[in-house]
């Protein structure tokens, strides 16, 4: 099944994507600085937190060789895209491309909101099954990606075995740990010049808060988000380690297309066309929509479910478990009734 024809990569299209999540990230950021009312600095702050994961969507094709032909411009648009995120391009590149993309639906490799199986859950101490509860409950779910991907594989990823810390890793994290500073100081900055009284803490609270903390928060549940929407449903097919990258049946058993109205679809870089990207990531997120209606008309349309507040719930509230011996999805109560059925049996 080849996508190629739509692995069409215009560079001046790309880059204008980018440069527009740019700006716009940066007039919320200053909204969220300089406004009065605290409704209107938490909307800017949301606006900027969406930003974020705008820029790091266009930023995602500059990691896949698709936002332009040439590689030291996709290195170049890819870091600066990733810097709002605080995701060092390398280690970014390694953990998506290298694990996720060539992993897909594999337990316990795969980094997209990986489940637990029946026998992990039972086996595990108490401790771990509770964070593991808490974070495929509906409160849980926003805080995966910050504590399970960024903290310990972007930020201080000092303890991965993998990648190896190299020049480039250290100049990518380096740059990362520099932007922040110089981010704080700016926005601390203009917020002591259009919103402060002159006390310096109170204006690098103002920054801190409105136009760091809470934009970072909304990006990171942004993006623990697309995890679970895109790898986890009713009829996705988790695997076991195969040792060798994910077939295309494989990837496509694991990935879901999620429908959105198409405002919200437009406004999300089509980035819920994850089937098609999956199968083809040279192609551009220009191109996702026409593709994955190709690959749909191909597939039977299959694991395309438009997404609802319904269709969340139903997810959180049935997809808890893995069983890997039925190839089926397992609610913890059942896990836990079918656990104690055996203890008595025993």
């Amino acid at each position: 099944m080849t996508l190629a024809p739509f692995a069409r990569r215009t560079a001046w299209l790309s880059i204008a994507y980018l440069a527009a999540d740019l700006l716009f990230y940066a007039a919320f950021v200053y909204g969220a600085i300089a406004a009065e009312a605290l409704w209107l600095k938490l909307l800017f702050a949301f606006g900027a937190g969406t930003m974020i994961a705008l820029a790091a969507i266009a930023g995602h094709d500059a990691g896949h060789q698709s936002f332009s032909n040439n590689k030291d411009v996709n290195r170049f648009f890819g870091t600066i895209a990733f810097l709002p995120a605080l995701h060092p391009f390398a280690l970014w590149e390694h953990h998506h491309n290298r694990v996720h993309h060539r992993f897909t639906a594999q337990l316990g490799v795969d980094n997209a909101f990986p489940p637990m199986t029946v026998d992990q859950y039972r086996k595990a101490p108490w401790g771990r099954r509770a964070y593991y509860r808490f974070l495929r409950s509906l409160w849980g779910q926003p805080f995966f990606y910050l504590i399970d991907i960024w903290v310990p594989q972007m930020l201080l990823p000092f303890t991965q075995k993998e990648p190896k810390m190299t020049a480039r890793v250290w100049f990518d994290l380096v740059l990362v740990y520099a932007f922040f500073v110089e981010f704080i100081l700016l926005t601390t900055l203009i917020s002591l010049t259009v919103a402060g009284d002159g006390d310096v803490w109170s204006a690098f609270a103002n920054a801190f808060v409105f136009a760091f903390l809470i934009p970072f928060l909304v990006w990171n549940a942004f993006i623990a988000f697309l995890s679970i929407v895109q790898h986890t449903g009713h009829d996705v097919r988790w695997i076991h380690p195969t040792g060798q990258p994910s077939t295309v049946e494989e990837s496509l058993q694991g990935t879901v297309h999620v429908v959105l109205p198409e405002a919200i679809d437009r406004l999300f870089h089509r980035i819920m066309q994850h089937q098609a990207h999956h199968i083809n990531v040279g192609i551009p997120l220009q191109e996702l929509k026409a593709a994955q209606a190709a690959l749909a008309a191909r597939n039977g349309h299959r694991l395309v479910h438009v997404w609802t507040p319904a269709y969340h719930w139903r997810l959180t509230r049935d997809c808890q478990l893995y069983d890997d011996k039925r190839h089926a999805w397992v609610r913890f109560a059942d896990a836990d009734k079918a656990a104690a059925t055996e203890a008595l049996a025993a």
